[in-house]
């Protein structure tokens, strides 16, 4: 995937690395964040097929655009594929669905510390509001999606020392399977009788870039370890 923005003149804008570029949610969270001043660097998903690789490969986005200022991780290769009831899963797709994307974010905040912790920066995940309030048929990217976020929050807390904030965006699920048209194999995703959001959906490109954006700012390091939740109001997390 190419880099956005290392060709543009004036003052140098932050250096983001976008984790998950290949998917369609990376591309479009890419894109947004290119449209407000960053300079992008992207990764593929199958950079995180190892500890080794993916050190690699930040080295690499820091070698061509400068030292990363945040990390950003749109996917680890989690498709939101219904399972039914987890008891029914075989260990082999439990741990396809589950252990192999939380072993690819072990490996991501690995990197992501190694190449922050000298003068320090943002980490965001993009995760699916989905597992914040239940979904049936969808136990494994919950599973996912709640994991990271306990390491989002553990490591916020242990980071902090090098002025590392580590933060998680909830977005509807329908924007990181947008193929799905809201229903993947008669599974929703969205959560029967849910309410109305209080403004239109988020867009990608828009809404939900803008939030990314102010994460990575150092005006914004004192909030870590927190899910901010970008779906128009539809759930209120606390």
């Amino acid at each position: 995937m190419a880099d956005r923005g290392s060709g543009l003149s004036g003052p140098r804008g932050p250096v983001v690395v976008v984790v998950g570029a290949d998917t369609w949610a990376g591309a479009e969270l890419a894109a947004g964040l290119d449209g407000l001043g960053v300079t992008v660097g992207s990764l593929d998903v199958a950079a995180l097929d190892g500890r080794h690789e993916f050190t690699a490969a930040l080295g690499a986005v820091a070698q061509r655009l400068g030292r990363p200022d945040g990390v950003v991780v749109a996917s680890v290769g989690t498709p939101p594929t219904p399972s039914g009831a987890v008891a029914e899963l075989e260990p082999d797709a439990w741990t396809a669905r589950v252990e192999l994307p939380l072993h690819r974010t072990l490996i991501c905040f690995h990197g992501t510390l190694g190449i922050l912790r000298a003068e320090g920066g943002s980490m965001v995940l993009l995760v699916p509001t989905l597992s914040l309030v239940g979904a049936a048929g969808f136990g494994p990217w919950a599973a996912v999606t709640e994991g990271q976020r306990a390491l989002a929050k553990a490591t916020a807390r242990a980071w902090g020392c090098h002025a590392i904030s580590v933060n998680c965006v909830a977005v509807p699920a329908v924007l990181l399977a947008p193929s799905t048209g809201g229903d993947r194999g008669g599974f929703s995703l969205h959560r029967p009788g849910q309410p109305p959001p209080s403004f239109g959906p988020p867009q990608m490109r828009v809404e939900v870039s803008g939030v990314v954006r102010s994460l990575l700012s150092p005006a914004w390091r004192p909030v870590t370890g927190a899910t901010v939740a970008v779906d128009g109001g539809v759930w209120m997390t606390p």
